[in-house]
This record gives C-alpha cells, structure tokens and sequence, in this order.
C-alpha cells in the first residue's frame, strides 16, 4: 500500500518529492521539482486546495484532504493528504496514502471522523487512566480502518499497541471478528484487513458522526 512524502513552498510550489510521490504522479523528479500544486491537481479540486492552504497555520494540527492528482496519461488518482506547515523556513510538509488497486479510499469525511474517534479515546485514557477507557473491540477496528484508509500495512503487533492490550488478547479478539466475517487474517501474510462487510459497518458508525439523530416526537 503505496504512500509518498513531498515539501512545498506556503504558495504550493513543489520543493522536495520521493520516490512514493513521483509514483503516485507517476512523473520523474524534473517534471515535479518548482512545478505548482495546480499543475499535477484535479481542476475538479483546485478550490479545495486553495481553500487548504488558506487555513494553515505554523505548527498547528494537520489539515487534512482528500484531492485526486493528474498523471500524464490524463488519469486522476485519489490520495488521503496530512498537511503540516513550518516556520523558519515557511514550508508545507505532506504525506500522502492512496490506493493503486483494491479498495478504493474511503470518503475524507469518514477518515476524518475515525480520526476523531481514536483522538477521543486517547484523551479519554489520558484524563480517567487507561483502566477506565478500555475499548479493545472499537480500537482495533479503528485502527485497522485507518491503516487501509492511509494505505498502510497492519500486523498483530501493531493493533496490539493502537489498542494498547496484549498480542495475545489482540490475536484472540481477531480471530473473533475473523469468524464474525468482520476481518480477514492469515498468519502467512501477516497483515489485517477488514473485509467488505466489516468496512461497510464502520463506515455506516462513522456516517453517524455527520447525520443529526432523528427528532423525538413528545
């Protein structure tokens, strides 16, 4: 799952790109380097860009977007962006995740809310103690949702710790939701996925942070 780093000026100037970033444009680095964001955005999300770079603030939290980038052939591929700006100099660092294949990305709006989530739970544990705000069932799935959302690979050991319980205990839990229909899991291959109905029912629990509850009628 492919993901890509690149350091811009504050204008959207491209400074700096590896190698995951010239594969997702699938350009090389003298078609990237001092060309701007417009150039290689979906013209579909160029009033989104812009609207982004407008809110950054040095060393505040980073905005998060999901834009579709051109590729020279005229194709556009949908990436998940984490923007962060720095002082001294003024720069813009991002990381991208996107999907060649499988899956699609899920909707900015969804990535966003589990994000939240996984903040809350955070928060949580830090004020009331990790013994009050054990949740092993919600962090693994979250956190299994966002590796796929942000094109990473997630193991064993790595749910273990998002949802701070042992591996073993994770491996039990997995195996769990495995017969449940909600993850697919091999030791062979290490990685977790959620399967089609697993993603489905997060995101319906997401969608949830965006739909008002129905009105009581009294």
């Amino acid at each position: 799952m492919p993901a890509g780093h690149c350091v811009s000026s504050v204008e959207g100037v491209i400074l700096h790109a590896d190698q995951g970033f010239l594969d997702l444009l699938q350009r090389r680095a003298d078609e990237v380097i001092g060309v701007s964001y417009r150039q290689v955005t979906d013209a579909r999300d160029l009033d989104r860009s812009a609207d982004m770079l407008a809110v950054l603030e040095d060393g505040a939290a980073p905005v998060r977007l999901q834009k579709r980038y051109l590729r020279p052939d005229g194709s556009s591929v949908v990436a998940n962006l984490l923007v962060t700006r720095f002082a001294n100099p003024d720069r813009l660092i991002s990381t991208l995740f996107w999907q060649e294949n499988g899956r699609p990305l899920p909707p900015a709006r969804l990535w966003e809310a589990a994000l939240r989530m996984r903040q809350v739970h955070a928060t949580r544990a830090m004020l009331f103690g990790a013994d009050l705000s054990t949740d092993p069932i919600g962090s693994l799935l979250i956190s299994i949702y966002l590796a796929e959302a942000e094109g990473r690979n997630i193991g064993l050991a790595d749910a273990a710790a998002h949802a701070n319980i042992p591996t073993s205990v994770t491996e039990r839990w997995i195996r769990v939701m495995q017969q449940r229909g909600v993850i697919e899991y091999q030791k062979t291959t290490i990685d977790i996925r959620l399967t089609s109905a697993g993603t489905n029912n997060i995101e319906s629990m997401l969608s949830s942070f965006y739909e008002p509850p129905n009105a009581v009628q009294i």
